[in-house]
């Protein structure tokens, strides 16, 4: 398990950690965000940060901005401003700093799931090739079937099908779901760049899946959320009393 952060306040905690890397990061920043619960951390995030150029001494940079870009890890492929995770942001924090830094997730009409992927991978990659050494931290919920972002648990063939290693945003279709069409990241290309990983765990029905994330291993296929015990630098937030052994 990575480290446990107990806390009533978890999301404050998580936000204070992502300024403090923002700060202190030679360079510039990509966080990728999580929907649902973890949409609590953003009132606490701010984008600003000190110059790291040698001759602007630490002060705010005018002859070229350092960078913090922001992105949602998964979305759902809709219109609908209480289903899109980024229209959800916008409507919950209009006034949020880092809304001038989001990239934005909202499919055109009649926009396939497999069109919509190609096209945010195509507009983070314009973004992410702008950075200079950039530092790339990811929040993670987890939903209590053990899925996390768009990631979700299915068989062995039918996840490497989906979440296929050579790629890095996907479009995402599994049976069962309330939200049909999906994008997100996948979990290769997670593990492959993310730099440090934030888990947000919260809730009393969370208590369950915390508890065996925390006492037993599965397959990445089995439960996504494994991704937060196979990345080196990964802290899990969380409101609920475990132990963490």
């Amino acid at each position: 398990m990575p480290q446990l952060i107990i806390t009533n306040t978890p999301a404050r905690a998580a936000g204070e950690q992502i300024n403090t890397t923002i700060q202190e990061h030679v360079g510039d920043v990509v966080c990728i965000l999580s929907g649902g619960t973890a949409l609590d951390i953003v009132e606490y995030i701010q984008p600003g940060k000190k110059c790291f150029h040698a001759d602007c001494h630490g002060e705010l940079c005018e002859k070229s901005e350092c960078r913090t870009i922001f992105i949602m890890g998964d979305e759902r492929v809709s219109g609908e401003p209480t289903i899109n995770n980024f229209l959800q942001l916008q409507k919950r924090y209009p006034e949020h700093p880092i809304l001038q830094h989001l990239i934005e997730t909202v499919p055109k009409e009649n926009e396939s799931a497999k069109n919509f992927a190609l096209r945010i991978e195509e507009n983070f990659f314009s973004e992410l090739t702008q950075l200079q050494n950039p530092k790339i931290i990811c929040i993670l919920g987890v939903g209590t079937d053990g899925h996390t972002a768009g990631i979700f648990p299915l068989e062995s063939s039918e996840f490497a099908r989906v979440y296929q290693d050579d790629q890095t945003y996907v479009p995402v279709s599994v049976e069962g779901l309330r939200i049909d069409s999906r994008a997100s990241f996948t979990p290769h290309w997670i593990l492959s760049n993310v730099d440090m990983m934030l888990g947000y765990v919260v809730g009393a029905d969370k208590q369950e899946i915390l508890t065996k994330l925390n006492s037993e291993d599965k397959k990445l296929n089995e439960r996504p959320a494994e991704l937060l015990k196979l990345h080196a630098h990964a802290t899990v937030y969380t409101d609920l009393d475990i132990d963490p052994q």
